[in-house]
């Protein structure tokens, strides 16, 4: 019916919106795992479903790029077309942690080429614990790099820090195992699809790690391998999800370095154990400690500071994850930094009223999210 003042009317009703998750699957398939373009897109169009309804745009095209543009308009490339991959990823146990879920890293929406969607197994929870150190180095230490990663993993662990690394051969493996040892929670960051284990002779130590902590991955289950580029990829989450990043041993120029880099880029402090002047593998940790780049560390105590820890007291209680952040949390959590913010820019930023954002920040301070320094000035931990 037409008439003056009311415009067309169709005869059917508006198609209803997809689903969110759905929309999520679609938008980190179409701009594809690492994109640089990720904090673009969530800057101009806030989520998932302003993305997909603004497909069509020149905003999109501009935030997206054009390759990711052209794919987002393909024949089939829907939401709808991932409910089916949403079950089979329910039924087989993987956790699908997008943007805006709860227990969703909030460490990763502060770098711009963030996952939109992450794959996990085991308890998500452990994912926005704040004491987490990520530990790396060679895949073929010595013995002097893996007892050096078995005390200072077991020793932080014990003191409740998280242990974060990649599952791989060697140091990688030394850190989490020593986290295990100690009944205590790891993070195993896969650079393979989730579905998978690499090395497989690691699917043992994996199943110990889901049993305390996880283990995830921005590569879906069922997709193929995405080769040497997924490890490197993979490098820069463990320096975004690490309050600190302890390179073991490793030469000079190896994969760790990567993920040297990315810790720098993001303003994570790194530290590095001494290693004989005679040793290829100590090549790389020497020269981090010569260049200023790393913190020399040779005890797990030499950390408790930045991370906030106290030695392990006998007998203590076995930890379990905390309670998946509220939305007022994870709004403050991201307007704080590495540089100090008073109450009053917290509040322009957060849009909480006083109050409330003072409540806020007394939980994060009470679950050693944040610290306060003098003169009401709050810091991440």
């Amino acid at each position: 019916m037409n008439g003056p003042g009311l415009g067309q009317m169709s005869l059917f009703p508006p198609e209803p919106a997809p689903e969110p998750l759905l929309c999520w699957l679609w938008l980190a398939h179409t701009l594809g795992a690492g994109s640089g373009h990720a904090g673009q897109v969530l800057d101009a169009f806030g989520g998932a479903q302003e993305a997909w309804e603004a497909r069509e745009s020149d905003a999109f095209r501009a935030a997206a790029g054009i390759p990711a543009a052209q794919r987002a308009s393909l024949l089939g490339n829907t939401p709808e077309h991932y409910r089916a991959f949403a079950r089979r990823c329910a039924a087989r146990g993987i956790r699908i942690l997008p943007y805006d879920d709860p227990d969703y890293p909030l460490a990763f929406s502060r770098i711009p080429d963030m996952p939109l969607v992450l794959y996990c197994t085991g308890d998500p929870r452990w994912l926005n614990e704040p004491a987490t150190i990520g530990m790396v180095g060679s895949r073929k230490p010595t013995e002097y790099g893996q007892q050096a990663a078995a005390d200072l993993g077991g020793a932080l662990a014990k003191a409740g820090a998280v242990i974060v690394s990649g599952l791989a051969d060697g140091l990688d493996s030394a850190g989490h195992r020593a986290a295990v040892r100690e009944h205590c929670p790891t993070i195993g960051v896969l650079g393979v699809p989730i579905d998978r284990t690499y090395p497989a002779s690691n699917r043992e130590l994996r199943r110990q790690i889901e049993r305390k902590g996880c283990v995830i991955s921005e590569y879906p289950p069922e997709s193929e391998p995405v080769g040497r580029n997924g490890f490197l990829q993979r490098n820069r989450l463990i320096a975004a999800l690490s309050s600190a990043l302890v390179v073991v041993e490793a030469q000079e120029k190896s994969g760790t370095m990567s993920t040297v880099n990315h810790a720098e880029r993001y303003g994570k402090p790194v530290y590095a154990v001494p290693g004989s002047i005679f040793s290829p593998n100590s090549q790389g940790t020497n020269a981090l400690l010569r260049e200023g780049r790393a913190k020399a560390v040779c005890k797990a105590e030499d950390l408790f500071g930045v991370l906030g820890l106290r030695p392990a007291a006998a007998g203590a209680e076995e930890r379990t994850a905390a309670a998946p952040l509220s939305e007022n949390e994870r709004r403050v959590l991201a307007c704080i930094g590495p540089q100090a913010r008073g109450v009053e820019e917290l509040g322009s930023q957060s849009g909480l009223p006083t109050a409330l954002l003072l409540g806020t920040l007394m939980k994060l301070e009470l679950s050693g999210r944040v610290l306060c320094l003098p003169g009401k000035r709050y810091i991440l931990r």
